[in-house]
């Protein structure tokens, strides 16, 4: 009933962005399972394309300005 924004995509990309900038060796495989949590919510008919991209902006977004904050927060 509620699908918009998409909870695991928006999960995928946190995860994905928050470990890739602590082990960028790691980054072909997150970015790898990121497509594939997003492309799998689309063909399985969970939600529309547009769910997925806004799960994916707000979860970079969150994890861009965590990134950022953190350093000022001292962690």
């Amino acid at each position: 009933r509620f699908s918009f924004p998409s909870g695991p995509t928006l999960q995928a990309f946190s995860f994905t962005m928050l470990m890739a900038s602590h082990f960028p060796e790691w980054s072909p495989l997150l970015i790898g399972f990121t497509v594939l949590v997003a492309l799998s919510r689309v063909v399985l008919g969970l939600h529309y394309p547009t769910d997925v991209a806004a799960g994916a902006l707000l979860g970079g977004g969150i994890a861009f300005a965590s990134l950022r904050l953190a350093p000022l927060l001292g962690a």
